[in-house]
C-alpha cells in the first residue's frame, strides 16, 4: 500500500509539471510571441501575450527561466526601436525587465552557473554596440569589449570563454572568442572564409556545443547588387579550427541555429527555397548530425523562428516550490 501511494504521488508530480525542450518565436496569433514545445514538435504552448515585438528566447541553465528581447517601441511606428532584455519563469509568469536602460540592449546568454548574463548593448555610446555582463544578484553591469560593433555573446560550458559576433569595417561579420573578462580576443577562424560567389561573408549566432569543444553558427554571403546569395550552417572546433559545413539545401534562407539533443542534432529555422525570393514562411527544422536527416518540426501555417533547446530537467532539479513540498511528503511516507 505504501509503495502504491508513492507511485501515485510520483505520477501526480509528473503530470502537474509541464516539461518543454524548445522555446521559439511564432507569429501564429498575428503577432510575435514566445512559445515552447517538446523535442519532437508536439505540445506547442504560448508563454507570452504582449503587444510588443519579442525575440531571441534563451533558456537559463537550470531550465527554470527564459530570457528574451522586447521592443518597447514596436507599437509606435514613428519611433526608433527600443529593445530591452526581459526574463520570465519557464511557464511564462513573472515577466520583468532585466536590463532597463535608455540605450538598446540585445540578447545574449547566461553563464553556466546562472549567476551572470552577457548581452549586447549600445550603452557605451558613440553609435557602437558592445558586450556587457550583468551580475544577476546585484544587477551590476560591466563592459567587456571596446571594439566598435560586437554582439550575440554565447558563454562556453566551462564558464571561461565567450563567443560573439564582431563586425570589421569592409570585411563583413565574423565569429570571435574571448575570455570572460574581455581579454584575449581572437577570431574563431584564422582566415575568413571566401564566398563561393565572390561576395562578403557575414557570420551569426555563435553557439557553444554542450561538451565545449565546438562552435555552431550560421553564415550568409552577400554580393553587391544581388543581396543574399548563399546561406550555410557551420561547426568549427575551437582549437584545431577544423570546419564542417552541414549539408543543407543550397537555396534555403537560414535564419537561426542552435544545438539540440545534447549535441547530437542541430535546430535551425529557414525559408525553403527562400533565397532571392523575398522572405516567406519560416519553418523550424531538426538536422540529425549522425545521418544528416532533416525533419520539419512544425506543420503550421505561420512563421516560427529563433529557437533554443534545453535538456529536459529531472524533477529533483527543476521542480517548483510546491513540487518540492510534495517530494518532501513522498520522502516522509517512506520513513
Amino acid at each position: 500500500m505504501q509503495k502504491l501511494w508513492i507511485h501515485i504521488c510520483l505520477l501526480l508530480l509528473v503530470s502537474s509539471f509541464a516539461f518543454a525542450d524548445i522555446t521559439f518565436i511564432s507569429n501564429r496569433d498575428r503577432k510575435s510571441n514566445i512559445y515552447v514545445m517538446n523535442d519532437d514538435g508536439s505540445d506547442v504552448r504560448r508563454l507570452t501575450d504582449i503587444p510588443f515585438t519579442v525575440g531571441g528566447p534563451r533558456w537559463s541553465p537550470d531550465g527554470r527561466q527564459i530570457a528574451f528581447m522586447v521592443d518597447l517601441h514596436s507599437m509606435q511606428p514613428n519611433k526608433w526601436q527600443q529593445y530591452d532584455v526581459f526574463v520570465m519563469n519557464a511557464d511564462g509568469t513573472q515577466q520583468r525587465n532585466l536590463t532597463l536602460h535608455l540605450k538598446q540592449d540585445f540578447m545574449g546568454s547566461w553563464s553556466p552557473d546562472g549567476k551572470y548574463f552577457a548581452f549586447g548593448s549600445g550603452r557605451a555610446g558613440h553609435a557602437t554596440l558592445e558586450i556587457f555582463v550583468m551580475e544577476l544578484a546585484t544587477r551590476e553591469v560591466r563592459q567587456l569589449t571596446d571594439l566598435g560593433f560586437a554582439s550575440s555573446p554565447d558563454w562556453s560550458p566551462d564558464g571561461k570563454k565567450i563567443a560573439y559576433e564582431f563586425v570589421r569595417a569592409g570585411e563583413g561579420r565574423h565569429i570571435y572568442i574571448m575570455d570572460t573578462d574581455g581579454r584575449n580576443n581572437r577570431p574563431l577562424l584564422r582566415q575568413p572564409r571566401r564566398g563561393a560567389f565572390g561576395g562578403t561573408i557575414f557570420s551569426f549566432d555563435p553557439r557553444w556545443s554542450p561538451e565545449g569543444h565546438h562552435i555552431l553558427y550560421q553564415e550568409s554571403e552577400l554580393v553587391a547588387g544581388k543581396g543574399r546569395v548563399a546561406d550555410s550552417i557551420l561547426i568549427v572546433h575551437k582549437d584545431t579550427r577544423h570546419l564542417k559545413v552541414l549539408d543543407t539545401p543550397a537555396n534555403w534562407q537560414i535564419d537561426s541555429v542552435c544545438w539540440a539533443d545534447g549535441g547530437k542534432a542541430v535546430l535551425f529555422s529557414a525559408v525553403p527555397n527562400g533565397l532571392g525570393k523575398g522572405k516567406k514562411m519560416v519553418k523550424i527544422f531538426r538536422y540529425d548530425l549522425r545521418d544528416g536527416q532533416i525533419t520539419n518540426l512544425i506543420n503550421h501555417p505561420s512563421s516560427n523562428w529563433v529557437m533554443d533547446w534545453t535538456p529536459r530537467q529531472s524533477l529533483a532539479v527543476s521542480s517548483a516550490a510546491k513540487l518540492s513540498m510534495l517530494w518532501a511528503e513522498v520522502k516522509k511516507g517512506t520513513e
